[in-house]
């Protein structure tokens, strides 16, 4: 009787301090850490870090907290690497040593661009893993919800208020600065360098335009979006976590990224089977697949319908924007058999377009496994990413107990789109936030509840 009377204490305190962390849909700011508060507006402000520049964001937040780090101690307080974050700092001076021997015109923003992504990124890393750096879902999730509020908000206003006018593009406040030449769709400096909130001449799902939502491509938006939306599953209102994420699924379409969609289509089904599993156990898992496959091989006509849907999707698929499968299948080729002729070392840089004056078909892009690291960085560099992201993975594995689902999924759902996806400098700021993200720790509250227990007796 008192060991249950202990539990409902606990659970009691637990539910007392998720109500105390919001008031209605607004969350009470004092309530937050430090760190939670500056994760909280660094997500709310992503409309603003898109106005000043994506490409330089990851320099900034280095360069801002190395001054608040000064300013209070007199230092910048880190503990010893990891292996990681030697791993990814050694991968971004491989980069730059890379381009400048095999550039053909080597430009100061062409050395400097995998230190402000990569070794930034190593060192917000390492700088996280120093401090222990943890945010509570909850907070991440209100953030955001903040931040999907606005881009429905958004794209409203353009579709339905303005119809979705032509336009010039604007630069960013870092292209004003630096004086960056006029927009051009089929350059890659455009990308980034330009605040490009719609394609209005790219329509194709229901004669929609492919929006970005505060990010420098639609593949970025969907990332993010897909991000929030596994962040939102996790929370444990059904009706709320479910309507979000079909929130989600809607802009994922606006931005009309068919890389994203079958990505995250497989990371939905996994994180279906890891859920269900926990809950009905492996024997569960083992017979639905059983009777899945007894049912799919053996009786004819459903036999036919899989097969028949599961052609009709990809053609679906395929002809959605045709002539870019059709050009990414070309770089693909291109980028294989150039990688074959050189595969020790990398070509460091993009090679010629495909397609003459369109400048985002150029061999060694459209793919950050085949483009990035086996294309420009070769065997040696890919090993040290490798490295990299064999020892993040192993260290978020051994924290797995107060990690919420969203991190892995999250980090899965990137891996599957790195087949078919060149990645830019934002896309580096959500395994650092996976890194931060925890829940209570079921288990270690179970061992509190059972040595407390043990203790009351005794007692007794």
């Amino acid at each position: 009787m008192n060991q249950n009377v202990f539990i409902n204490t606990l659970r009691s305190r637990k539910n007392t301090s998720d109500q105390k962390l919001f008031s209605g849909i607004l969350i009470r700011w004092q309530l937050l850490s430090h760190a939670e508060k500056v994760v909280c507006l660094g997500i709310i402000l992503i409309p603003l870090w898109w106005f000043i520049s994506w490409g330089m964001m990851l320099l900034f937040w280095v360069i801002g907290i190395g001054i608040c780090e000064l300013w209070n101690h007199k230092t910048i307080r880190l503990s010893k690497p990891s292996l990681e974050v030697i791993a990814i700092l050694l991968f971004a001076t491989y980069t730059v040593i890379s381009r400048g021997t095999n550039s053909t015109e080597v430009t100061l923003r062409l050395l400097l661009d995998p230190l402000f992504d990569f070794g930034s990124a190593g060192l917000l890393l390492w700088y996280i893993q120093s401090h222990k750096i943890r945010v509570r879902l909850q907070v991440a999730a209100w953030a955001f919800f903040i931040v999907i509020c606005l881009m429905v908000v958004w794209w409203a206003f353009f579709h339905f208020v303005l119809f979705e006018p032509y336009y010039t593009p604007p630069r960013t406040l870092y292209a004003l600065f630096t004086d960056k030449g006029a927009y051009n769709p089929n350059q890659l400096g455009s990308v980034g360098s330009f605040l490009v909130p719609y394609y209005p001449n790219d329509k194709s799902f229901a004669g929609l335009a492919r929006h970005t939502f505060f990010f420098p491509h639609p593949t970025v938006s969907s990332f993010a979006i897909g991000f929030a939306g596994l962040i939102f599953l996790d929370l444990k209102n059904r009706y709320v976590s479910s309507g979000l994420a079909l929130i989600c699924v809607f802009l994922i379409l606006i931005a009309q990224t068919r890389n994203a969609w079958v990505a995250l289509s497989i990371v939905l089904v996994v994180r279906w089977l890891v859920v269900s599993g926990r809950e009905r156990g492996i024997t569960f898992l083992l017979m639905l697949f059983a009777i899945t496959i007894f049912v799919t091989f053996s009786i004819p006509q459903v036999t036919d319908y899989v097969t028949e849907t599961y052609t009709n999707s990809v053609e679906a698929t395929s002809n959605l924007r045709k002539e870019s499968t059709e050009g990414r299948q070309l770089i693909y080729e291109r980028t294989w058999q150039r990688f074959i002729a050189e595969p020790l070392l990398g070509h460091g840089v993009n090679g010629p377009s495909v397609t003459p004056g369109y400048e985002f078909a150029r061999i060694g892009t459209e793919s950050f496994i085949l483009g990035t690291l086996l294309y420009k960085s070769g065997l040696l560099g890919t090993g040290v990413f490798l490295t990299f992201y064999i020892s993040f993975l192993g260290q978020l594995y051994q924290t797995r107990h107060d990690r919420p689902i969203c991190v892995f999924m999250m980090l899965l759902y990137l891996s599957l789109a790195a087949t078919v996806t060149e990645f830019m400098g934002p896309e580096l700021f959500i395994p650092l936030l996976c890194t931060t993200l925890q829940v209570p720790n079921t288990n270690q509250l179970k061992t509190h509840v059972k040595r407390k227990s043990i203790n009351m007796t005794d007692i007794i």
